[in-house]
């Protein structure tokens, strides 16, 4: 059997709805490129009866119920028999031409991985930021600390950790992990793009403190023994801190934010145009 170019791995908890526009999007882009999808279900439903009979889908063994996105992205990633990885929020999406994936894994091949930009979507489908913004050729760690959402690397299998055991930036980790594997730097993905769609009960939709823990725990982790980061533990460290300060700033209190706010809060501070009075 011909070993597939790229395994994307998609988490899935109560998305029955979602997985297979996501699973849709995957597929729709991959001319020219040998993909499998791996589907990892967190909730103890079997997805494969709201999807396609495609030979490209793949199921990981269903785990505990309730065990936590890093726990089924683990269980993806180890079914995963892919050349390279990236990973996919089962209700996200892509974007790009038909031939998406195969342009961003040619980049990818070259400079051992390659940075697929964020586009974060309102619920109506209306673009919020975009990250990094169009004309970007190259990003790294150093840009990454304003970034102040997830991004995702496509990068060789061999050079993916576990997802470490965090319910909220598990998937920041892995793929920090992924660039700091490339060098610290990749290049940005021309055709293909990761559709960030906001909705109800997802990460930007919790409260701050929630954040706030979870980023303290994970720098402790980096003082302590660099969390597998070589020498970029102080470059990911860097940016941890500066994205909990953000935490903090949108969070207020530790409040739950209304949807979408805390994207429309840091374009606007990016910009200059908030707080009130913030130098630009």
């Amino acid at each position: 059997m011909t070993r597939p170019d790229l395994s994307v791995l998609i988490a899935a908890h109560r998305l029955r709805m979602e997985v297979p526009v996501a699973v849709a999007s995957v597929l729709d882009r991959a001319e020219g490129a040998a993909v499998e999808v791996v589907v990892a279900s967190d909730d103890g439903t079997d997805y494969a009866e709201v999807l396609p009979a495609d030979p490209r889908l793949r199921f990981a063994p269903v785990g505990a119920v309730a065990s936590g996105a890093h726990a089924a992205r683990n269980r993806a990633l180890a079914f995963a028999t892919g050349a390279h990885v990236l990973m996919l929020d089962g209700d996200d999406a892509l974007e790009g031409p038909q031939d998406a994936i195969a342009r961003a894994l040619a980049l990818a091949r070259k400079a051992g991985a390659v940075v697929v930009p964020s586009l974060v979507r309102d619920p109506t489908g209306e673009p919020v930021r975009r990250i990094p913004a169009e004309g970007v050729a190259r990003f790294g760690l150093a840009d990454w600390a304003s970034a102040f959402a997830s991004l995702h690397v496509m990068a060789p299998r061999d050079a993916a950790p576990p997802f470490q055991p965090f319910r909220l930036i598990d998937d920041v980790l892995f793929d920090l992990s992924l660039l700091a594997a490339a060098g610290g730097q990749a290049p940005v993905a021309e055709a293909l793009v990761y559709r960030y769609q906001l909705r109800p009960g997802q990460a930007t939709d919790t409260a701050g403190g929630r954040f706030d823990a979870e980023y303290a725990e994970a720098l402790a982790l980096i003082a302590a023994d660099g969390a597998g980061f070589g020498h970029h533990a102080d470059a990911v460290a860097a940016i941890l801190r500066r994205w909990r300060a953000m935490n903090r700033l949108v969070g207020g209190g530790g409040s739950r934010p209304a949807l979408g706010d805390y994207h429309r809060s840091v374009a606007a501070y990016l910009t200059g145009d908030w707080p009130a009075g913030r130098r630009r």
